[in-house]
């Protein structure tokens, strides 16, 4: 077994575990199952980059398109599709959060849908970003039900930011109702300081 003298940096705690052959071969391995992994997502995900770049889009995942400047419109129907399919978990999310913009709000209640059915946390939370991102105050109460719905864990987080951008009342009732949720307290807290601030501007 290792021992670390606790004076030591992390470098030297470092230097210290790559003489040892087991912490190597670990790592090694490890390395190994992710490019695996990797490897298996890109195969899974083959369709949708065909389809994406058949249109003109050069990616080579649906993250590809995450946090991109480029308008990518043509691409929305394409993703909504495809996102109904069995792909491996962090492929549905990739493609969720590349939906998760104000223009495939087409899509809405197909982001509904799923997330209720969705019982893998990253999907989910791709998801979530995308209600959250596609939300107005026409559908801010199906937001509000689905922040409320502890049944969702904690991926209803990333539902509150529709409720933070809303202008409605509802919204902001729902806001101090929840900061009563113990799961979404740290959130709320951090969300109603950003409202308060931006009153008093």
């Amino acid at each position: 077994m290792i021992r670390f003298k606790k004076s030591m940096t992390a470098a030297e705690s470092m230097a210290i575990l790559e003489k040892d052959p087991e912490w190597v071969a670990m790592m090694a391995k490890k390395e190994r199952d992710r490019q695996e992994r990797e490897a298996e997502y890109r195969r899974a995900e083959a369709p949708l980059v065909d389809e994406l770049q058949a249109v003109g889009f050069d990616v080579q995942s649906a993250w590809d398109l995450v946090n991109t400047s480029v308008p990518y419109q043509k691409a929305l129907p394409i993703l909504l599709e495809h996102l109904q399919r069995p792909y491996p978990g962090p492929v549905r999310e990739g493609i969720a959060r590349a939906l998760a913009v104000p223009p495939a709000r087409f899509g809405w209640a197909v982001f509904v849908k799923l997330f209720r059915e969705e019982q893998e946390k990253r999907p989910k939370d791709g998801l979530a970003v995308a209600i959250a991102n596609t939300a107005d105050d026409s559908t801010i109460d199906e937001v509000i039900a689905l922040a409320r719905d502890k049944h969702f864990g904690s991926s209803r987080k990333l539902l509150l930011r529709a409720l933070e951008r809303s202008k409605s009342k509802a919204a902001r009732s729902a806001l101090t109702e929840l900061d009563a949720d113990s799961e979404l307290h740290v959130e709320v807290q951090n969300i109603l300081r950003r409202l308060n601030r931006r009153k008093r501007q």
